[in-house]
């Protein structure tokens, strides 16, 4: 019993602590992403790119952010200053993101910077299942 109570609090605290470190994205922050700007991008977010931001009922990290929305020069500039490539925030990581949005050519790049293939999400899921749900099949190539 004294397990479950412990287990149930630790799961409590890291969703409190997740929640807390999120920020919401701004109209203009919004704007910058989909203008795909590097410059204006770091300007207007924080230089801890490993946080997590809230977009309308979702969270995502820059990173995974960028992926959905195909924004290369975003998504490149994050990888080459050494981003979390498997930081997942809400359950969303940035591959699951490439496998639910079709981003072959980003996929290919989180996996050669190490990305980590095995996290699901709340509803139990990986990236390789997203991409079979969605019929990805560049995307179930590149993780078999």
């Amino acid at each position: 019993m004294k397990n479950i109570i412990f287990t149930l609090f630790a799961v409590a605290v890291f969703f409190i602590s997740n929640l807390a470190h999120a920020q919401q994205i701004t109209d203009k922050q919004k704007q910058i992403f989909n203008n795909d700007n590097v410059e204006e991008f770091i300007k207007a977010f924080s230089s801890d790119y490993n946080k997590c931001i809230n977009v309308k009922d979702e969270s995502f990290t820059p990173l995974a952010y960028s992926t959905r929305n195909h924004k290369t020069k975003i998504f490149n500039f994050l990888i080459e200053n050494g981003v979390n490539v498997s930081l997942a925030c809400k359950g969303n990581t940035p591959l699951m993101e490439a496998a639910k949005f079709d981003a072959p050519d980003l996929a290919k790049i989180l996996l050669e910077k190490g990305v980590d293939k095995s996290i699901k999400d709340s509803r139990g899921k990986t990236a390789k299942d997203y991409a079979a749900e969605y019929k990805r099949t560049k995307i179930l190539d590149l993780l078999k």
